[in-house]
């Protein structure tokens, strides 16, 4: 019962959810289903930030390999989250009887000025920095292929390193060549494009396949 019954609530919400999308009078029975389901992503994040912060200060304590990246990740967690929840409380308003305090309140802490500076001059700086890396990374990864002994292998790093250097080059303003820049795009929009599309629809269709499976009780994930 303890596994059977997770499984058919499971299945019910599930089936109840899909048939609202084909049912139009069943819409507001799909609305109720959704809210709990985001209460329960939320109260899921919260156990990640409790799991996230346990697992690194125990590798801290214990002074394992990487203790200094978990104090950085630990320190950069609890400040971010006391800056965001102390502007919530400034700017949202500290008002009890509000009946939107606790919208205000997640609002002025995700949005505010504080949160904006700190996206601004923190993770943007950084962000920035992580990208100019992807040149140098993406000739190492052109040597490693080109060292490769099999024909294909050096063949597959001569395309892949001329593709990147096209692209590249179309990128910087310095080079502002019409060809570069015209090969540059035809590589983008037809080659990766055509190649993110084609994940996208693999990921689509494992989602939908895994769903069914759900669905019909070959999976059964809360038995785990």
């Amino acid at each position: 019962m303890k596994r059977f019954l997770p499984l058919l609530v499971t299945m019910i919400v599930g089936w109840v959810t899909l048939l609202t999308y084909f049912l139009p009078g069943l819409d507001t029975v799909r609305y109720p289903f959704i809210e709990v389901a985001m209460i329960v992503v939320a109260f899921s994040m919260l156990l990640g930030f409790v799991n996230i912060f346990y697992v690194h200060a125990t590798r801290i304590v214990r002074r394992r390999p990487g203790a200094f990246y978990s104090l950085v990740l630990l320190v950069s967690l609890v400040l971010v989250a006391a800056v965001s929840f102390a502007e919530g409380l400034i700017r949202g308003g500290l008002s009890l009887f509000s009946p939107s305090v606790a919208q205000d309140v997640v609002q002025a802490g995700v949005a505010g000025g504080w949160m904006t500076a700190v996206y601004q001059y923190i993770l943007i700086p950084i962000q920035s920095s992580l990208a100019a890396l992807l040149p140098f990374l993406l000739a190492f990864a052109a040597y490693r292929t080109l060292r490769m002994r099999s024909t294909s292998g050096k063949a597959a790093g001569a395309v892949f390193l001329i593709t990147a250097i096209v692209v590249l080059l179309g990128q910087v303003p310095l080079f502002n060549l019409p060809l570069v820049a015209g090969l540059r795009e035809w590589i983008i929009r037809v080659w990766a494009m055509g190649g993110v599309r084609g994940i996208l629809l693999g990921v689509a269709l494992g989602i939908t396949a895994t769903a069914l499976r759900v669905l019909i009780g070959a999976d059964r994930p809360t038995s785990e």
